[in-house]
């Protein structure tokens, strides 16, 4: 890419060419200068066979070393929690993308089919319990028999769920299902990094807080997530991403139990040796930052060598560094 930095010079960086600028701007929220261009090393779209199983969380991580990290033909995965009172965290739906080798030619890129019902299931969950419950069970039952697929005859004629998708369609996400029109509920997104083997006693722990919170999670999915070369990298390793969509009153009751909430739970993900991501609400302490962030003193000593009058600056920037 190449970087104008505060004295107005452009430098052009990579992985290998001027390695300390490049580490800190890639994820350096545009502390360290403005981007001017970025190249990109591209991978074609292919056609993956779509599946999904029900699984318990205490079962997930077995089930993704065993099944998903353990199969070389899974090319893209992402799981679904139950944001159900009776089930809440404890039941997950696993989806994976499974390289074929078919030739079903690749469609090009479309708006879902889905989205429409998607917001419905989603809004769902901000009526209460019960709407709680009617979206995880659209979710488990609804959603895979409206979802967009592409299913070749052959395929269709040997396995009766056959479920063909573009990787590009895979990836697409129009966010049209998240428009909130309630002015009284705002929407907050949270994400944690634990390590494999601790996801089940952060997941746990989720539960308790959410029951000592005003707060309603709408959806909880955990992804996975790998160490990158990157100064203020939030994997330190091989990683799960808990994300979670939360929902909280607008009132000063409302965020100062948001505050609290997050507080409690990067407290726990720190605790078990896990991190969290920083572009969200700032209610984490800079102790929190420090010790989710290593290498923080690293990125404000390259920071104020590249601009040292301080012109590029953000709220993160003024709060904790």
């Amino acid at each position: 890419m190449r970087v104008m930095t505060a004295d107005g010079e452009v430098h052009r960086v990579g992985p290998d060419r001027e390695p300390e600028l490049f580490e800190a701007v890639v994820g350096g929220y545009g502390l360290l200068g403005v981007v001017l261009d970025v190249e990109l090393e591209l991978v074609d779209s292919e056609m993956y066979r779509l599946r999904s199983q029900v699984v318990e969380h205490r079962d997930f991580p077995e089930v993704f070393a065993a099944q998903v990290a353990g199969d070389d033909a899974v090319r893209l995965t992402y799981t679904h929690l139950s944001t159900a009172p009776g089930s809440l965290l404890q039941e997950a739906i696993v989806y994976t993308y499974e390289r074929t080798g078919t030739d079903e030619p690749v469609p090009p890129l479309r708006e879902r089919a889905s989205d429409r019902t998607s917001r419905l299931v989603f809004n769902l969950a901000r009526t209460g319990d019960v709407g709680q419950r009617l979206k995880w069970g659209a979710q488990k039952h609804v959603l895979p028999r409206v979802r967009g697929c592409v299913q070749s005859r052959n395929e269709a004629l040997r396995e009766m769920e056959a479920c063909m998708v573009a990787r590009n369609q895979a990836m697409y996400e129009s966010l049209g299902f998240l428009q909130n029109r309630l002015p009284q509920y705002t929407d907050v997104l949270h994400e944690y990094f634990l390590p494999h083997e601790r996801v089940v006693p952060f997941l746990d722990e989720l539960r308790a807080q959410l029951g000592e919170h005003d707060a309603r999670l709408l959806s909880a999915s955990i992804r996975s997530v790998h160490r990158e070369d990157v100064v203020l990298d939030y994997a330190q390793g091989e990683r799960f991403s808990v994300v979670l969509y939360l929902s909280q009153e607008v009132s000063d009751a409302g965020s100062t139990d948001m505050a609290s909430l997050t507080r409690s739970l990067v407290a726990s993900s720190l605790n078990l040796g896990g991190t969290f991501y920083l572009p969200y609400q700032q209610h984490y302490t800079r102790d929190q930052v420090a010790r989710a962030y290593p290498r923080l003193a690293e990125f404000v000593a390259t920071k104020r060598r590249f601009d040292p009058e301080e012109r590029f600056r953000n709220s993160f920037w003024a709060r904790y560094a």
